[in-house]
């Protein structure tokens, strides 16, 4: 059942993604799936429910995409460990889909508020997770920075603020515009809260206050 429910949501994403929601249809929800409307129905009663349980899936898919990416540089030092976060996340924001998934949940939030709920929860726990490593960071001595979550925050537009204006507006990113887009991005944050210059010598305070 599982199984099947996963691949009904695989192909109410591509329909809502590419249609949107007024031109999505049920119907061919489930011919796409090989259901009938009413297998559909049973778990969701309306599009209304559909749209939910795709959006939901499509939030919880991206940041398990972009957490798992990070996760083997968890424990490295600065450069490292920010330097895979902003290219997974930058990553991720230059793929169609979930530009799709963007276009959706902007296009949608006025008509269903639990859209836009549902955004800035997960971009609050993608800032939560940065922000937690950065905490740690500060009281290892290595950086020091008065509000680690304005900061967090500040990383993530710097990483992916302008890639993803870019494939919003239907442009092309390659490999080698995130590569360059991350490395600015970490030397402007590390040059601003790093302890140390590039030199490695002690340039400041070392416990966030």
């Amino acid at each position: 059942m599982a199984g099947r429910l996963q691949h009904i949501l695989r192909v109410a994403s591509a329909e809502f993604v590419n249609r949107g929601y007024a031109d999505a249809s049920v119907s061919r929800i489930a011919a796409d799936a090989g259901v009938s409307k009413k297998t559909i129905y049973a778990r969701y009663p309306n599009k209304d429910a559909l749209l939910m349980a795709v959006a939901g899936e499509l939030a919880t898919s991206v940041y398990d995409v972009v957490m798992t990416a990070m996760g083997g540089a968890a424990d490295g030092e600065p450069e490292e460990v920010l330097t895979a976060f902003g290219t997974a996340i930058a990553t991720n924001w230059a793929t169609p889909e979930t530009i799709g998934v963007y276009r959706l949940f902007v296009a949608e939030a006025v008509r269903f508020p639990q859209l836009g709920s549902m955004y800035r929860e997960i971009m609050a726990r993608f800032r939560s997770a940065l922000a937690d490593y950065l905490r740690e960071q500060c009281d290892a001595g290595t950086l020091h920075i008065v509000d680690v979550d304005a900061a967090s925050h500040q990383f993530g537009m710097l990483a992916y603020g302008d890639i993803r204006e870019r494939r919003l507006l239907g442009e092309t990113v390659t490999e080698d515009d995130i590569v360059e887009t991350v490395r600015q991005t970490v030397d402007v944050f590390l040059r601003g809260y790093s302890t140390t210059d590039p030199a490695g010598v002690h340039v400041g305070p070392s416990i966030a206050e």
